[in-house]
């Protein structure tokens, strides 16, 4: 079995389309080998920065595939001239909302607080210094019916 990348194309004008509309297209024979064996997946990006993104997916997804680096999990892979993660802070205060009825939301915040200088998250009900919430979804994002009405305030408070 040789390994099998998928490349999922975004824009709809070059042919793109969700990945339950593009395993509809496929042949019912080929379904369960192409979609249900946890394959890498990168969602092919036009917009040059994402782009970046995606050929970085795909690259880590094959190099994952060699003898050198079957062994490991991830790579470190980065383009030349791009900007570094460290570089990057926020020139005024910025406090997150995140909502402890948003399963992973909490997780996700304090990520990108410990990449961010300038960035700190809240997990009050009523953050009152928040300039923003987080709204992380998933499967499992509004199991908690605390949740929507949070978004509504949110909304209402002008996050």
């Amino acid at each position: 079995n040789k390994p099998l990348v998928l490349v999922q194309e975004a824009d709809p004008t070059k042919g793109g389309g969700t990945m339950e509309e593009l395993r509809e297209d496929c042949p019912e024979t080929l379904q369960r080998s192409i979609f249900e064996m946890d394959r890498p997946h990168a969602v092919w990006m036009r917009a040059e920065e994402f782009q970046r993104v995606s050929l970085k997916i795909i690259a880590e997804a094959l190099l994952l595939c060699t003898p050198a680096y079957m062994k490991k999990v991830s790579l470190p892979l980065c383009i030349a001239d791009e900007p570094r993660i460290a570089s990057f802070d926020f020139s005024k205060r910025v406090t997150v909302r995140v909502s402890l009825a948003n399963p992973g939301a909490e997780d996700l915040a304090n990520e990108l607080a410990n990449s961010f200088a300038g960035l700190t998250v809240s997990t009050a009900e009523a953050a009152d210094d928040a300039t923003h919430m987080l709204l992380y979804l998933n499967e499992d994002s509004f199991s908690d019916e605390r949740l929507a009405e949070q978004v509504k305030q949110a909304r209402q408070d002008r996050l």
